[in-house]
């Protein structure tokens, strides 16, 4: 992991998928970017095996494009990835790493993903402030703020030939993304990848994706990787992992052996143990 420049809020890195820029107060991508040239690499090892070449793909909540870099790379110029950002100036940052990376078959969206499609008034967020950029919701933004950020049913917003993969990290959000793509879900059938980080949401969630005839196992890696790109032997991540659902449509037969099933509606990492 190389640093190839500072700006006011900034680094410049040379990373283990490409060039970023990543900010080191973003406590988690970004730090982590910076001390270890990547993010939750265990988790992208587990994503680039459910894309090919010229598979499409979806990204909802994209962030600075830790995942949207490599993703674009492994599909190719025959594949395409949407990725949705509703930020601003995660955005720009975004936008910025995809031109880094020479990446053209990219379409980045400067809008969140829900049921229904709404201009909503969000608050600015100053990136000289120390926090965990992507640990924000959409709800958590909202204010009466002159700035507005569009959200996007993707049913209304995209018109695609094939659909390989839906990725979404929306802090709580995901039903409603999932409500908002269920035509693009029952014609192209994608495999999904969403983040579970809350036992909030998870029984309707259950209901929606197994009346879909959907399987779905739990996928939880740890945030810090012993083999990161830079060689850095600390773990500044503790035990922390990430809480993620992989739902494979059943048609596919996939065999999944190293992963637990989702048992039921009441189901999530955060109350096993528990009685």
């Amino acid at each position: 992991m190389t640093e190839l420049l500072r700006t006011e809020f900034y680094h410049l890195i040379e990373a283990r998928h490409g060039h970023f820029l990543a900010n080191p107060k973003d406590n988690y991508l970004g730090g982590s970017m910076i001390r270890y040239g990547e993010f939750s690499e265990i988790e992208w090892m587990l994503l680039e095996q459910l894309i090919h070449p010229g598979n499409v793909v979806v990204e909802a909540g994209a962030n600075m494009g830790v995942f949207t870099v490599p993703l674009a790379k492994k599909v190719g110029r025959r594949g395409m990835v949407y990725a949705f950002e509703p930020q601003m100036t995660i955005f720009q940052q975004l936008c910025a790493n995809l031109a880094l990376n020479d990446l053209v078959n990219v379409q980045a969206f400067n809008a969140g993903c829900g049921d229904e499609s709404a201009w909503l008034p969000i608050r600015r967020v100053d990136p000289a402030r120390s926090t965990n950029f992507g640990g924000l919701s959409l709800k958590m933004l909202e204010s009466q703020s002159p700035v507005r950020v569009r959200v996007e049913r993707l049913d209304d917003v995209l018109d695609v030939s094939r659909l390989n993969l839906i990725k979404a990290d929306v802090e709580g959000m995901e039903l409603q993304v999932l409500r908002g793509a269920s035509g693009l879900i029952k014609q192209h059938r994608p495999r999904l990848y969403l983040e579970a980080n809350e036992p909030e949401g998870s029984a309707e969630l259950y209901d929606l994706l197994t009346g879909w005839d959907y399987r779905l196992f739990w996928h939880l890696p740890p945030m810090y990787n012993p083999e990161n790109h830079a060689g850095d032997g600390e773990n500044i991540f503790g035990r922390t992992i990430s809480m993620n659902i992989l739902c494979l449509p059943a048609e596919q037969g996939a065999r999944i052996k190293r992963f637990r099933a989702v048992s039921g509606r009441g189901d999530h990492p955060k109350l096993w143990g528990k009685a």
